[in-house]
């Protein structure tokens, strides 16, 4: 990795100063279980059916597409810290359903004129992971909303980076 992994209180796993690098995005993950061709099918399942269904409840349904599913079945069930001292971490789990959550996707997915779907969230605010159907990634901030990059290690290098882009740059 580019910069040092840093240690962290006993017991826990350690993480990432800064990834830099798609090599630096893959060892950090990798730290929290994930690895090249891992299989969580039945974790993606469980999450894209109750994205579904909680986003149908809510009158604003999202339908999975080939990005998403492929993304999920490779990533679900996995927390990443990113700072271990305030406990905050990336949840590749189902999105907890806050407010208007799947409206606000709806009226994203509208203006970038392509199909949104929740991958995962952010505990430090509360931010959602949404993916469309190209592959980029895009964060729903309760300050806005923002692209953060073409694929999994452009967005997660970009959450180290500030500022983000916004979403409106991509609007059709």
């Amino acid at each position: 990795m580019s910069d040092p992994v840093l240690g962290t209180a006993a017991g826990e796993a350690p993480r990432a100063s800064r990834p830099r690098t798609s090599v630096d995005v893959d060892a950090w993950f990798g730290v929290y279980g994930w690895s090249p061709g891992r299989n969580a099918a039945e974790q993606a399942s469980a999450f894209v059916a109750e994205a579904v269904e909680e986003s149908r409840k809510r009158g604003f349904p999202v339908v999975p597409f080939p990005a998403a599913t492929d993304f999920l079945t490779e990533h679900a069930g996995l927390r990443v810290m990113h700072d271990v001292q305030r406990d905050d971490y990336i949840d590749f789990t189902a999105v907890p359903v806050w407010g208007h959550l799947f409206e606000d996707m709806a009226e994203l997915s509208s203006r970038l004129g392509v199909r949104l779907f929740p991958v995962g969230w952010d505990s430090t605010d509360g931010e959602v992971f949404v993916i469309d159907e190209g592959g980029r990634f895009f964060c729903m901030h309760h300050s806005g909303d923002y692209y953060v990059g073409t694929d999994k290690h452009e967005a997660m290098i970009a959450l180290y980076r500030s500022p983000m882009r916004d979403a409106e740059d991509f609007y059709v």
